[in-house]
C-alpha cells in the first residue's frame, strides 16, 4: 500500500529520509477525503500546539472513525497484521540502514527461545516490533511541536501529509526540522526530554508537501521539531498522519 521506491536518505546527525509519491492517487485522495474533523481530535499542548486523535489514548473514539470508512479500515489492517513492517525494514536496509531487528512471528520467537533451552543458553529478550498510526494537526496560526527525540521504545517514525495537492502554502512554514541542542552537552537525549526552540539550531527543514513519507530512525540524538507555523487562516490545518514502528 506504501510505495517506498523513491526513498532517499541524509545521513547526519541521524538517518532521515524522504519517499514520494507512496500512495496510489486514489487511494490518497479517498484519504484527504476521509480525515477526520478537528472535533475527533484531542489537544495535545504539553507537545506544542497539535491535536491528535490515538489508538492508545482514546481507543474507543479512535476505532468509530477507523471503523466508519473502508480506506481507514484497510490501512490498519495493512499496518499493523498486513506487510508493512516487513516493506519498511526492506527500504531501509536498501538504503545502508539496518537496525537489527526483524519481523518475527510467535511461532518463530517460540522457537528460538526453545533452542536456547535446550542448549541450556540465557533467554534473551526478543523484542516484538508492532505498527500503529495515528491521525495528527496542527494550525497553521502558530501550531507547532517542540524539539524533542521520541520515546524509546519507538524505532521508526513516518510523516505523512495528508492535503491535495497544491493545497500546502509552504510560506506558512509547516516542514519537519532537523535540530540540535545549542549546548552540545545535551545532545544526549536518550528518554525524550523536550526543549524550547532558542534552545536549538535548525541543521535542515524537510518540507510539508502531498502524498510523501518523511521516513527517520529514532537515535539518542534525533532532534526534531515543527516550528511555528506562520499562517492567518484558523481554520487551515496541516493534516498528517503519524505511522510507529515500536519494539515491545
Amino acid at each position: 500500500m506504501l510505495n517506498f521506491e523513491h526513498a532517499r536518505f541524509d545521513y547526519e546527525p541521524y538517518p532521515i529520509g524522504v519517499a514520494r509519491p507512496v500512495f496510489d492517487a486514489g487511494v490518497y485522495d479517498r484519504m484527504v477525503d476521509a480525515f477526520p474533523d478537528l472535533q475527533a481530535l484531542n489537544a495535545r499542548d504539553e507537545l506544542g500546539l497539535k491535536y491528535d486523535l490515538s489508538e492508545r489514548r482514546t481507543p474507543k473514539v479512535y476505532d468509530q472513525v477507523v471503523n466508519a470508512n473502508p480506506v481507514w479500515r484497510e490501512f490498519r489492517e495493512y499496518i499493523q497484521r498486513g506487510p508493512f513492517i516487513r516493506e519498511a525494514l526492506a527500504m531501509l536496509a536498501r538504503n545502508n540502514l539496518d537496525l537489527g531487528v526483524a519481523q518475527t512471528g510467535f511461532w518463530q520467537r517460540m522457537q528460538r527461545r526453545w533452542k536456547n533451552v535446550m542448549k541450556r543458553r540465557p533467554l534473551p529478550a526478543i523484542p516484538t516490533l508492532t505498527a500503529r498510526f495515528d491521525f495528527n494537526a496542527m494550525p497553521v496560526t502558530g501550531g507547532h511541536i517542540r524539539p524533542h527525540t521520541d520515546i524509546p521504545s519507538k524505532i521508526v517514525t513516518m510523516v505523512l501529509p495528508i492535503v491535495r495537492e497544491g493545497e500546502w502554502d509552504a510560506s506558512q512554514g509547516g516542514g519537519t526540522s532537523v535540530v540540535l541542542p545549542k549546548d552540545r552537552t545535551k545532545l544526549f537525549n536518550q528518554l525524550n526530554s523536550y526543549m524550547d526552540f532558542d534552545e536549538v539550531d535548525e541543521v535542515r527543514t524537510y518540507p510539508f508537501e502531498a502524498n510523501q513519507a518523511l521516513v527517520f530512525i529514532r537515535t539518542y540524538n534525533s532532534w526534531h521539531a515543527v516550528w511555528p507555523m506562520r499562517g492567518n487562516d484558523p481554520d487551515r490545518l496541516r493534516r498528517n498522519l503519524t505511522i510507529n514502528i515500536e519494539a515491545i
